[in-house]
């Protein structure tokens, strides 16, 4: 059967090639998903693919608008359907993100601790080669955070809660949230479980403390040693003195404070920045562990 009418017009296919980019972004993302692409060459090669398909979209604009000039429906539609695909790598980053966590600065490790972070225990041996170092990345990185507004609210949380109930409800939120948890030492007040990101799946790990209100300051030096690293928990006896009274595995004089400090450090194993998804993770898990907890929130000073 022979079609009649005028040939297709050939803005057809400015939404093909609308397709074709926006497939490739899918193609990017299922390689950093599977390990096959690095982060870093995922949002270059994002960035390209989506400045491509905005310049498609502008030029669609034109064919529009010609095609109103020239009542021309076919490349009406297939102009305005390329346009509405141009808005996908604009539109998505917005949404899922946010314009304010798409100006985060390049940070990777977020701590509500910058003076004595948590460090990482047993995750340790689940980094691999390439991975950042489970060291915390300094002062420089302390101070980029400390400096940027949209971080100020990552700070220790107190509760009016004894440490086992604050631990005990750390796991249940911590399950709650999806995470797998790898170790939870109720003796060393310390939660360590790996999470990743929605779409891309960055992997990152985190750790939570929980300690009495206080103990901070005398607990310090005792953390840095590498005995406390030992994970058998069995109490340690102080020379010249007893174990009683001292909380197992941490050696710290327990206290019948009714308030604990609750801290974490959330890190992305891969990648220069993370778009604040460390922050959002600690936001959210301090946020559900105030309400399971039924605690008003306050800030450690």
């Amino acid at each position: 059967m022979i079609r009649s009418g005028r040939p297709r017009h050939w803005g057809r296919w400015l939404y093909r090639i609308q397709w074709t980019l926006l497939a490739g972004i899918g193609l990017g993302v299922v390689g950093v998903r599977t390990g096959v692409l690095g982060l870093e060459s995922a949002l270059k090669l994002f960035g390209g693919l989506g400045l491509a398909m905005v310049a498609v979209a502008l030029f669609s604009m034109l064919v529009f608008l010609w095609g109103l000039i020239r009542r021309h429906s076919e490349a009406r539609t297939a102009a305005l359907w390329a346009m509405v695909l141009g808005l996908v790598p604009v539109a998505l980053p917005l949404y899922t993100v946010g314009q304010q966590s798409l100006n985060a600065p390049a940070l990777y490790d977020i701590t509500t601790d910058l003076q004595d972070p948590p460090q990482f225990d047993l995750l340790l041996s689940a980094r691999e080669k390439g991975d950042h170092s489970p060291d915390y990345p300094g002062a420089a990185a302390a101070a980029v955070q400390k400096e940027t507004p949209a971080y100020r609210d990552i700070q220790t949380l107190v509760v009016p809660a004894s440490t086992a109930d604050v631990m005990a409800a750390a796991e249940l939120v911590a399950r709650e949230l999806g995470w797998r948890v790898i170790a939870v030492r109720a003796g060393q007040g310390r939660l360590e479980a790996v999470a990743r990101t929605p779409i891309l799946g960055i992997t990152q790990d985190i750790v939570v403390r929980i300690r009495p209100e206080g103990a901070s300051t005398e607990t310090k030096k005792d953390e840095n040693k590498p005995s406390e690293k030992i994970s058998s928990g069995d109490p340690k006896t102080a020379a010249g003195g007893s174990d009683a009274g001292k909380d197992a595995g941490t050696g710290v004089v327990a206290t019948p404070a009714t308030k604990t400090e609750v801290d974490m450090r959330s890190a992305s194993r891969t990648g220069e920045r993370d778009f604040g998804s460390n922050a959002a993770r600690i936001r959210e898990f301090l946020r559900r562990l105030e309400e399971r907890l039924g605690a008003g929130r306050e800030v450690a000073p």
